[in-house]
């Protein structure tokens, strides 16, 4: 299965953010647990979506993966509801609460097909591995 041409797009859009977010990090000062947690969970987000359009490569993913996905979906959608920009010691003068809002929502929507396809995958991997299960 060949990565399509818009995923592709994505998943270097994907890497941009992330090196953005490296520079954004370290001139803002924001606490490192959530610098480190941020910028693994976005490699593994895409790692995840090569995965899955690389047959060849399913074999690199297991059960610990699935945890790990539903930690990050738990943990992205945690900040963006009840989250602060003070929980992860972030304080920027120029934007105002509602744009911080705004700005927590469109990083939840960018990541969305990430997670779509982390759990596309996961539910492949329970079929394939553990159908017997559900006969």
């Amino acid at each position: 299965m060949l990565m399509p041409l818009w995923m592709e797009i994505y998943v270097l859009l994907f890497i941009v953010l992330v090196l953005s977010n490296i520079v954004f990090h370290f001139k803002h000062k924001v606490k490192i647990v959530f610098f480190l947690y941020e910028t693994f969970s976005a490699i593994y987000m895409i790692l995840l979506i090569i995965i899955y359009w690389t047959p060849e490569l399913s074999y690199l993913f297991g059960f610990v993966n699935i945890i790990a996905l539903l930690l990050i979906i738990s943990v992205d959608f945690y900040f963006t509801i009840w989250g602060t920009p003070e929980d992860i010691g972030l304080d920027i003068p120029k934007m105002s609460n509602k744009e911080q809002e705004i700005a927590k929502i469109i990083s939840i929507l960018f990541a969305s097909p990430a997670y779509i396809i982390g759990l596309l995958l996961s539910i492949k991997f329970i079929t394939i591995n553990y159908s017997h299960l559900f006969r």
